[in-house]
């Protein structure tokens, strides 16, 4: 703030949306990194079995404190909060988002020979899209105007979160045999407190986040601390929703 830095940027949204696409699809390798695949690669032939054995010399993905909770997400918020201080030096708003580019698109390209399961990945989007589209039409209604980006992003993640929770635990651990289940003692308990599953997750993950977004919007705060709220309420839902997603992509 007394940097006069604008939270409510999309430079800023932008530079955010880049690491947690880089913490979540490099926190995917140290899963298939623990599930024995990345070895199993290591072992194969040709260009891309020489590039899993070289990562695999490096160990940089290694099971361990820095690439795990909760030593990932501080790994990942140094390199975005020195990627911040690099672009004010540079004066280049948009620094942050080349640096998040740059360190995930390696990860993606790591993962994406092991991505399967297309169906159940589409079928998280539909259900994230569609709880998220029902929010932003009910809130638009009784709030009488068009939801900002950082509002619609915020919603966004914490149904992406729920839907992957759901489709992973409650569909594809069934139709594939693994036997995922949820660590979190609050989550786990709403998630077979009723017949509907995870499916309950998934709509209170949603209704949760559209009333955040709701009463965000009567408090009487300066849009620039409003959008940090919900930029830490969007990283909260897709963070995790990412990673369960490619994890699942993955066959983890």
């Amino acid at each position: 703030k007394k940097r006069d830095f604008d939270f409510s940027s999309n430079d800023f949204l932008y530079g955010t949306a880049a690491f947690v696409l880089f913490g979540s699809t490099s926190r995917v390798i140290t899963d298939l990194w623990d599930a024995g695949a990345i070895a199993s690669a290591a072992q194969g032939g040709g260009f891309l079995g020489a590039i899993y054995s070289a990562l695999y010399s490096t160990k940089i993905f290694e099971y361990g404190y820095l690439t795990v909770t909760p030593g990932i997400y501080i790994l990942t918020a140094a390199f975005f909060l020195s990627s911040i201080a690099i672009g004010m030096a540079m004066k280049n708003n948009r620094f942050p988002m080349y640096a998040g580019i740059a360190l995930w698109l390696p990860c993606f390209l790591l993962i994406l020979p092991f991505i399967q399961h297309l169906y159940f990945g589409f079928l998280v989007l539909l259900l994230a899209g569609g709880g998220s589209y029902v929010s932003y039409w009910l809130l638009s209604k009784y709030c009488g105007e068009k939801l900002k980006l950082h509002e619609k992003l915020a919603i966004a993640g914490q149904a992406l979160d729920g839907a992957a929770t759901y489709v992973v635990i409650d569909i594809f651990s069934k139709e594939t045999g693994k036997g995922y289940f949820e660590q979190h003692v609050l989550s786990a308990g709403i998630g077979t407190a009723t017949p509907l599953g995870f499916g309950l997750f998934l709509l209170l993950k949603v209704a949760l986040a559209s009333l955040i977004v709701y009463f965000l919007r009567k408090e009487n705060m300066d849009w620039k601390d409003r959008a940090l709220v919900l930029v830490v309420v969007g990283i909260m839902g897709f963070a995790p929703g990412i990673r369960d997603l490619l994890r699942m992509l993955a066959g983890t």
